[in-house]
């Protein structure tokens, strides 16, 4: 409990330099969509220069080795966070989870290695540090438990409690270094009564939200094969990725950053625009992300496919006007979550959390049918890092 409130506080301390970074680049430059392309530029360099130092390993490879606190590698693990840090500041399409867990990792590594006398009591004591880290920043007492341990190797209790530590850890440093961080980061919280037929209506929108996750691997796999074969150089990889993701974003300056804070914004222009743009929006949404991603801007995913899924979710609903829309924009978007994290457990339970138990059905149905596309997916494309 005391491990996973630390690694909550910890992961707050983090989050908050993130933004703090992000406000003092964007904050002080001209409000025009021509200072997009230099700054991604600027950023793809100096995570280029942090990768010089350390390559750090992808999302989930890097909860894997933050498993084993003897693995870690404290001078790499600080160029890993720093290149992070990087990406959120500088406007990636990336969630801040990378170097949220670059930073636990530490803490997880110095407290296990002097309090744990066994193999296995280190890894529990990790990932204790590892789930209430990732439950306070994706807001989820369950979502982090079951993202930091997939295969019951330890106690789910014993992570639940520092899932829920954690949580609350976040929550009142968030709180307390920038009021209102909380509900600046939360996704919108909508509920709605949802009949039988509604349920199965919306695997139309859940189908939408898969498609759009689905677009966002096909799209990783192709930049990174890309990127591997024409940019071989540690430095230049992540640059190239910021050229490609600035001129895009320039194109269309809502689709910078995660994306959980634009949806609301982008949902209105739909409405006036029509179920066109909202199509064009989920698309560059994943294209963006997954340039990102594949030119090592590290992050997470869960809050552009969000993005992505909100859109196609909300494109749907033209078809099916007697669709309620927020049922709709749930359910796509925790199809293009599951897709996209290839992970649909871990996604149902941020979901079912970040946008409100009211909404569980639509949740459930977008997870389900996410689950059910990345078996029908080529297992390649989940697997591409």
């Amino acid at each position: 409990m005391a491990l996973g409130l630390a690694a909550g506080a910890i992961a707050a301390v983090t989050y908050w330099a993130m933004i703090v970074l992000q406000g003092a680049i964007w904050g002080t430059l001209p409000d025009t969509r021509w200072v997009i392309l230099p700054v991604m530029v600027a950023g793809g360099a100096a995570i280029g220069l942090t990768r010089l130092m350390a390559a750090g390993p992808d999302l989930e490879a890097q909860i894997a080795q933050a498993r084993d606190p003897q693995a870690i590698h404290r001078r790499e693990a600080i160029w890993i966070a720093l290149g992070a840090i990087c990406a959120v500041a500088f406007g990636g399409v990336i969630g801040p989870e990378a170097g949220i867990l670059a930073v636990t990792a530490q803490l997880s590594s110095i407290v296990s290695l002097r309090l744990a006398r066994t193999a296995a009591s280190r890894r529990m004591l990790a990932e204790a540090c590892i789930s209430g880290a990732l439950a306070g920043f994706y807001g989820s007492p369950a979502g982090g438990p079951v993202h930091a341990e997939p295969r019951d190797t330890v106690p789910k209790p014993v992570l639940l409690v520092a899932g829920l530590a954690g949580f609350v850890g976040f929550v009142v440093v968030a709180e307390t270094l920038m009021q209102g961080a909380i509900a600046m980061m939360r996704l919108p919280r909508f509920t709605a009564e949802s009949t039988v037929w509604d349920a199965l209506t919306a695997c139309f929108a859940g189908a939408a939200g898969a498609a759009a996750g689905a677009v966002f691997l096909v799209f990783r796999s192709r930049v990174s094969a890309v990127l591997s074969r024409s940019v071989a150089s540690r430095f230049w990889q992540p640059v190239a990725g910021g050229a490609a993701a600035g001129l895009l974003c320039t194109l269309a300056p809502i689709l910078l950053f995660s994306g959980h804070n634009e949806i609301g914004e982008m949902l209105r222009l739909g409405a006036e625009h029509g179920p066109g743009l909202l199509v064009l929006l989920g698309i560059g949404k994943a294209l963006v992300c997954a340039v990102c991603v594949a030119s090592h801007w590290q992050g997470g995913v869960i809050f552009p496919m969000c993005f992505a899924g909100a859109a196609a979710g909300a494109a749907v609903l033209f078809l099916l006007p007697w669709l309620d829309p927020v049922l709709g924009v749930a359910a796509g978007m925790s199809a293009a979550a599951a897709v996209g994290m290839a992970r649909p457990l871990v996604a149902g339970a941020i979901m079912l959390f970040t946008v409100g138990g009211g909404l569980a059905v639509p949740v459930f149905v977008g997870t389900l049918v996410g689950w059910y596309s990345l078996r029908i997916l080529p297992t390649a494309l989940s697997e591409t890092h």
